[in-house]
């Protein structure tokens, strides 16, 4: 089995129970000089204020200038005046400036993106690095994570219990944001602070470890912290693309950690995507739904206690909502390759919202204006609109799970002849459109070819849909499929009037030739023909209760359909 796989699997099993260890080789590689680098371009400013221009190694001229060896401490309050002057001289090594930002370095690579899925999902909780740079909270922020950061042993002070914090980012060597902090010599780097080393040991003893990008080579503080942890509760994985190093090879056989030659990137990005692939077969076992699902009927009924189905809702839409894929992407994608993440990303967000959907649908289906409260503005949550650059389609499934909860609550409305119910669904939450600013109705705007995404996007979801009705309402096929096309034509006739236009739906057309008209047109026809301005609809205010409005959408509507209609007939 290949070892992301394995750990993958590890990951899944004890959620939480790994660290990362990202050495040098992480931050080069997004562009970030190294610690030494920057140590020595600093010498080199330092001396051409003095006045000369040629000074060989820069440290050894250092050391001959002024008896000791470089530290930063003392480089930089030769170099600068103020703390403030001490940050900003740091700032310009760590952090992108115009030209960079647009090139892509000093940016989170794929290595950092992915720890940080990771650590979103709570497969991982703690991430060590040697680098003073802050890659790796810049990517855990972007995955919607605040972590806890220790940079100095002072911060060590009054650090909760490692097991309670959703992350916690260990500086060993301090970062640019505190230079007192960072440690580079031979002399800085033999011996830690004590409380640095009790942490450390804490958390060889306790955690797995994955160790990407480092050396071992310049840090023997770090590597007598791992050396004196012989403890392997769990694995160990070293993973570099170069052969390791002696110093790391010793470690290797101590910790018994399995050896992988792929770069940081590679491997992360492949451990992250093994972990989502066996969440998404690892769904929510059906007979959990039929039960919560049984549950909510009950408590609908009166027999039952209603509270816990309000908190369950709106704990369900809070969930989905903070979803990293719906907030925090990432977005960039090109190609087949974007299809296939597209694909994925979809079925994580169906399997995430099935209970959700399923209890929409019964409390819709079974519940009244007063249970309606506890869920109809929250489809808004899952309808907002992620203002960022990159792919469309990723972009626009992010808004996908509104449209999920839009047409399970619309038909299930619609089935009971909830036409209250129904007509809220299709104009009371609102969403934005993102092109305009335009505030409309989210049934409007969130149509399934706009957020799913796929050829037949509302063919798909009306088989995502269909064990909501057909197994937890127990509908017939046949009832099923009425209210669904029923539903969706209504939410048609709601985004032409927008001034949308139309997407393609999933109806059965009648008639022949070029005079195609949607099935439940006729079905409209005649309750319209039958009660007039006393139709439920119009008294609950669909459109607001303006037959010709209206009937201007309608027609509107089955026109641009017939047109379709007839093209795919001669297409």
């Amino acid at each position: 089995m290949e070892p992301y796989v394995k750990l993958a699997f590890a990951l899944r099993a004890t959620p939480g129970g790994y660290a990362v260890l990202l050495g040098a080789g992480a931050s080069i590689a997004a562009g970030m000089p190294s610690a030494w680098d920057v140590q020595q371009d600093l010498i080199e400013r330092l001396a051409a204020v003095e006045g000369v221009i040629e000074i060989g190694d820069p440290h050894a001229w250092y050391k001959e200038r002024f008896d000791r060896a470089a530290t930063y401490d003392d480089l930089l309050a030769r170099l600068t005046s103020t703390p403030y002057e001490r940050q900003a001289l740091l700032r310009s090594y760590f952090e992108p400036g115009e030209q960079e930002r647009e090139e892509g370095r000093k940016q989170p690579t794929a290595a950092h993106r992915s720890v940080a899925r990771m650590v979103a999902t709570g497969h991982v909780r703690i991430v060590l690095t040697t680098n003073f740079d802050r890659l790796m909270e810049t990517a855990l922020r972007e995955a919607g994570v605040e972590p806890t950061i220790v940079a100095h042993p002072d911060n060590i002070v009054g650090l909760a219990p490692l097991h309670t914090l959703k992350c916690l980012v260990i500086h060993v060597h301090g970062d640019y944001l505190n230079p007192t902090s960072m440690l580079n010599t031979p002399e800085e780097l033999d011996h830690y602070a004590p409380a640095v080393d009790t942490l450390l040991d804490r958390v060889f003893a306790d955690y797995g470890l994955v160790i990407s990008g480092w050396s071992a080579k310049w840090d023997p503080a770090l590597r007598n912290a791992l050396s004196r942890c012989p403890a392997r509760v769990f694995a160990s994985y070293w993973t570099d693309p170069q052969v390791l190093s002696e110093h790391a090879q010793d470690l290797l056989t101590r910790r018994a950690a399995t050896y992988v030659q792929a770069d940081a990137d590679t491997f992360f990005t492949q451990v992250a995507d093994a972990v989502d692939a066996l969440a998404d077969t690892e769904r929510r076992h059906p007979a959990s739904i039929a039960i919560a699902v049984a549950t909510a009927k009950r408590a609908l009924s009166g027999t039952g206690q209603a509270i816990p189905l309000h908190d369950t809702l709106r704990r369900e839409f809070s969930r989905i909502a903070a979803l990293p894929l719906r907030t925090t992407g990432p977005w960039d994608g090109y190609g087949a390759a974007t299809e296939t993440e597209h694909g994925r990303r979809l079925g994580v967000l169906e399997a995430e919202a099935e209970l959700l959907l399923a209890l929409v649908a019964t409390t819709t289906y079974w519940g009244n204006n007063e249970t309606d409260r506890w869920w109809i503005r929250e489809i808004e949550q899952l309808g907002t609109y992620v203002h960022t650059g990159g792919n469309t389609a990723l972009i626009d499934l992010a808004r996908a799970p509104g449209t999920m909860v839009i047409y399970a609550a619309g038909i299930a409305a619609l089935a009971s002849e909830r036409w209250d119910t129904l007509v809220r669904v299709l104009s009371e939450p609102q969403a934005q459109n993102q092109y305009n600013g335009k505030v409309l109705p989210a049934a409007a705007l969130l149509g399934p070819q706009k957020t799913i995404g796929l050829g037949k996007a509302s063919e798909h979801l009306h088989g995502q849909l269909r064990p909501v009705f057909t197994e937890h309402l127990v509908l017939s096929d046949t009832a099923y499929l009425d209210a669904w096309e029923r539903f969706e034509y209504l939410r048609l006739i709601v985004q032409q009037d927008a001034g949308l236009g139309i997407d393609w739906p999933y109806i059965r057309k009648t008639g022949f030739l070029n005079e195609y008209h949607p099935a439940p047109a006729a079905w409209l026809k005649q309750e319209l023909d039958r009660h007039g301005d006393l139709h439920p609809l119009l008294r609950e205010g669909f459109l607001d209760g303006n037959a010709q409005r209206v009937h201007t959408a309608k027609e509107a509507t089955e026109a641009e359909y017939s047109k379709w209609a007839s093209q795919m007939r001669w297409g």
